[in-house]
């Protein structure tokens, strides 16, 4: 009688006592699960953010770079070039280093930028590519 009495007492224990386990087994994972959502969604927030302060990062240095070459054109190359032309045929000097002046000027920044711009989309690919 008391080996049966002791096995209804395990019975009894074992029964409730693995529903509560199976239960905040349940509830652990779900928690767990939203815990780790959430630092998910945080860190992807966080990376997106990076990726928007590097891009703009880029596009300011490409502007500077565009900016001092454009001013070299603009300035010191259309010097440069008046006086190699004023020495070479002074009397159509003027008129020439114009004329190139403003299609040499024209042609670099196009290739400049467009330059710039597809190695700025080559970066970003390569960074999406390989993260």
């Amino acid at each position: 009688m008391q080996k049966e009495m002791q096995k209804q007492m395990n019975a009894m224990v074992s029964v409730p006592v693995t529903k509560e386990g199976k239960r905040l087994e349940g509830s652990l994972g779900r928690s767990m699960e939203k815990v780790v959502k959430a630092n998910t969604d945080a860190l992807w927030a966080h990376i997106q953010e990076e990726n928007a302060k590097q891009e703009k990062l880029e596009q300011d240095h490409v502007q500077q770079i565009t900016n001092l070459i454009s001013n070299y054109i603009n300035k010191d190359m259309s010097s440069l070039m008046e006086k190699i032309i004023k020495k070479e045929i002074s009397s159509i000097g003027t008129t020439i280093t114009r004329s190139i002046s403003q299609n040499m000027e024209k042609a670099i920044s196009t290739a400049v930028t467009e330059s710039f711009q597809v190695y700025i989309l080559f970066q970003h690919l390569k960074m999406l590519l390989f993260k």
